[in-house]
């Protein structure tokens, strides 16, 4: 009889070890019968963390009674997964693991929140018999959101970038990919084969060499280093596509292999719109500089018509024929200098500019020798560098100058010890000053400062249409204009 006692109070206190061993297990622990309503016997305290029924008696309850599932997750699929892993135990007595499957949890609002749980069913045996099965589970849920959310990601990239998945093995050429990577290759599906040979094969021949390289390169980095592939496929339909790769070294987790890891991506559509762009640009520019010669030829001949004019009137006399060529020659004197806008515009970047550097010397030697002036009578400095304007203000900044050159030509008196000269500066102000000065050899010559004639009022016009500032000083015989021309915002 005491030795009955004492073999019942060993076992109780087994029991007893065994309760607090499964008590103070960080899992969530359930036990329960393995009978048409899997009634639960018991759970540790984990678990009723872990389900958010703390101080609630689930024992003699079944599963479901304890822990109903939520309707709008698919209750049924979430009963059936832990039936079907319990009458697996029961045919096999082997254990079994299920998921990450989702079975979610009320809130204490009774809200159901989403959740997703990795299983283990361990039969419990009696005298060679399962008698009950033990039931652990991890909660997996931020994990299995997060991969979802990284599948949504690639998924949505894939289809509007038209990207592409893929990990190859460089030591034994397995190449595991997207379908989509076949496609962008000129593949059927399953031609290719597992290996990506293949692959390289269609690669262009002038790119091939670059694409092993950089394989080679990154292989020998240290870990994070990326990858860079850019390339292009000729297709066997004579066409080509042009592929960009990105990807990294990583060790695989089945294999413990190191493999390049990344993304297709198929720019040929924007590599065939930016070839298409570029040919219109091209276009746009031969049709623009074609253009802007046609425009300078036809000045070229009126200007040639005018001088025709004038040399009619040459051998004539009288005031009004005087008035006449004067008139002829201001005339040609615009015309001139609009020639020289078109003569200098260049086109940069798919927008027509002028040097203002050129420009401003070709209206200087045009307006020299048309007055018959010796190089060092009419002078011209600026910046070693190019200034550069669009070409609907250079010509209006061209007549203006024009209308000065002339003005001092007229009213002064150009020569070696008093010439004309011309600055062009790009300042630091954000402006550009062009200034034209002459001198007079009477200091009490008359500089046309004040006149109202047409020069002067075009000078105000077109330099209001510009936005640019005039500004004119008179010292004795010297005599400045000076245009300030802000750059545009």
């Amino acid at each position: 009889m005491q030795g009955h006692v004492k073999t019942n109070t060993g076992q109780a206190n087994i029991r007893a070890l065994m309760t607090a061993g499964f008590e103070a297990l960080p899992l969530a622990a359930l036990m329960y019968l393995p009978d048409e309503n899997l009634t639960v016997l018991w759970r540790n305290s984990a678990h009723a963390a872990m389900s958010e029924s703390v101080g609630r008696d689930v024992s003699g309850k079944g599963m479901f009674d304890a822990f109903p599932p939520s309707d709008e997750a698919n209750a049924a699929e979430a009963m059936a997964y832990v039936h079907e892993a319990t009458s697996d135990v029961m045919r096999s007595g082997a254990p079994r693991e299920v998921g990450p499957t989702r079975f979610d949890l009320p809130d204490a609002h009774g809200n159901y929140i989403e959740h997703y749980w990795t299983m283990h069913f361990t039969p419990i045996r009696r005298d060679g018999q399962i008698v009950a099965i033990l039931q652990t589970a991890q909660n997996v849920t931020e994990k299995t959101l997060t991969e979802l959310m990284a599948q949504s990601h690639r998924r949505a990239a894939a289809s509007t970038a038209s990207i592409a998945y893929f990990s190859y093995d460089p030591e034994t050429d397995l190449f595991d990919r997207s379908e989509a990577i076949d496609q962008m290759f000129g593949f059927a599906p399953g031609e290719a084969g597992p290996n990506a040979t293949p692959f390289f094969d269609r690669v262009h021949p002038d790119d091939v060499v670059a694409v092993h390289a950089e394989v080679a390169r990154v292989m020998a980095a240290p870990a994070g280093e990326v990858a860079s592939f850019d390339y292009r496929v000729p297709m066997p339909d004579g066409t080509e596509r042009f592929i960009r790769i990105r990807g990294e070294f990583a060790t695989d987790p089945v294999d413990r292999r190191r493999k390049l890891v990344g993304t297709f991506v198929d720019l040929t559509d924007m590599e065939t719109a930016r070839r298409d762009l570029e040919r219109a640009a091209a276009a746009s520019e031969a049709l623009v500089v074609e253009a802007n010669h046609r425009i300078k030829n036809s000045l070229q001949v009126a200007l040639s018509l005018v001088r025709l004019q004038s040399s009619k009137l040459a051998s004539e006399n009288g005031e009004a024929v005087e008035i006449a060529r004067d008139a002829l020659r201001g005339v040609e004197a615009r015309v001139r200098a609009v020639a020289n806008v078109h003569a200098a515009i260049q086109i940069d970047r798919n927008v027509a500019e002028i040097d203002l550097v050129t420009m401003l010397d070709g209206l200087v030697q045009s307006t020299r020798q048309s007055a018959e002036l010796p190089d060092d009578a009419m002078v011209f400095a600026h910046p070693a560098t190019s200034v550069t304007l669009k070409s609907d203000r250079a010509i209006a900044l061209s007549l203006m100058v024009n209308e000065l050159l002339t003005n001092a030509i007229k009213h002064g008196d150009p020569g070696p010890a008093r010439p004309v000269s011309v600055w062009l500066k790009d300042g630091p102000d954000n402006a550009t000053t062009i200034t034209v000065e002459n001198a007079s050899s009477a200091d009490t010559a008359r500089m046309d400062i004040e006149s109202s004639g047409t020069g002067v009022r075009l000078i105000e016009q077109f330099g209001a249409q510009i936005g640019a500032e005039v500004t004119r000083t008179q010292d004795g015989a010297r005599y400045e204009t000076r245009i300030t021309l802000p750059h545009p915002a």
